[in-house]
């Protein structure tokens, strides 16, 4: 199996993820190739040494910078493992890289890195919005947060578990508009004063004043922690998937501006017609290529990500994906391999 990964990281991960589930040997080529830092990364490469742990696999290019690597798996073994990134590099994308094959045997990891990251899924995004939709096919999957991380530092840290999935995984179907009970709302800072995490809040709330309901609070503000920043995490608790939305602090970035530009995404999310939010989708591709049964999701547009873990999906699987325009969402949906 080849794959051409110049698109970036996801197809990196699918296509280890998927080898190490189907014990298939896989070549991934021109990796991250259109990214200004092209090649594997601190990220990339801890995740890879860890799936080759895992699945005490041959590898070869598994250094920094690598353009090229040849991942030859053996039986999934799982484990309980100590791991590293080294970086902010992200956990919750590193958890992404072991979670399929760990659908087979009980793992367990302490994950240091960022936990809160440009371009990743924030822990408390996994933990409400993905992991539940998943425990619906009946792949188990939970988390812990020991400590926030934050860019440029990291030194953040997480436990994530795994429990062996009943296989073949059930079939999800997502295509109702979602109707919001409530929103979550964490709103975060480390070794910043206190009322940056109370200002960005109160700025989400306000913005969110439009749609009426009740706003669940969990603010926290470390004074001394191992990382400096801040982000909040807005969750709408609403059937049958919850949907997320998250903005990052930075140097110079008013917290105000942290809040409104959560919850204004938040809004846009919900104002769609899809049943899912933008960043679920990519991530449920694998698991629904997996299900026994056709999957059905009704989302936004598809973007490059998604469209990157369909097209690994299929050559690994020989399944097809399918899609239509639908009242200005996209329906997406499978038949799939009824893989166990």
């Amino acid at each position: 199996m080849e794959v051409n990964g110049e698109s970036g990281g996801q197809m990196l991960r699918s296509s280890l993820g998927l080898s190490a589930l189907l014990r298939k040997p896989v070549t991934i080529y021109n990796i991250r190739a259109k990214r200004p830092n092209p090649g594997l990364q601190a990220q990339h490469l801890t995740g890879l040494n860890t799936l080759k742990i895992l699945s005490s696999a041959k590898v070869h290019g598994a250094v920094k910078g690598s353009m090229k690597v040849v991942f030859k798996p053996e039986q999934f073994s799982g484990g309980n493992l100590n791991v590293n990134i080294g970086t902010a590099g992200s956990v919750m994308l590193l958890v992404q890289a072991v979670m399929l094959p760990s659908m087979l045997k009980e793992t367990k990891l302490r994950i240091f890195g960022g936990t809160d990251v440009p371009f990743a899924p924030s822990f408390n995004y996994s933990e409400k919005v993905l992991f539940p939709v998943l425990s619906k096919m009946n792949a188990r999957f939970s988390a812990s947060l020991v400590s926030r991380g934050f860019y440029p530092k990291g030194n953040g840290s997480i436990s994530f578990k795994s429990l062996p999935a009943e296989l073949p995984l059930n079939p999800i179907k997502l295509t109702k508009k979602k109707k919001v009970k409530f929103v979550w709302l964490f709103s975060h800072s480390a070794s910043l004063p206190q009322e940056v995490a109370r200002v960005q809040a109160l700025a989400a709330k306000n913005t969110l004043k439009e749609l009426g309901i009740e706003v669940v609070e969990r603010i926290s503000s470390k004074q001394q922690g191992t990382s400096i920043g801040s982000a909040i995490d807005l969750i709408a608790k609403a059937g049958p998937a919850s949907i997320g939305a998250n903005a990052l602090g930075a140097r110079g970035k008013p917290a105000e501006e942290v809040g409104k530009e959560a919850a204004e995404k938040l809004l846009k999310e919900l104002n769609s017609n899809a049943a899912v939010d933008s960043h679920l989708v990519d991530q449920l591709i694998p698991f629904m290529a997996l299900a026994k049964g056709k999957s059905e999701i009704l989302c936004p547009e598809l973007s490059e990500h998604t469209k990157n873990n369909i097209a690994v999906a299929e050559k690994f699987l020989g399944v097809k994906f399918n899609s239509v325009q639908e009242n200005n969402a996209v329906k997406l949906w499978v038949e799939g391999a009824a893989f166990s």
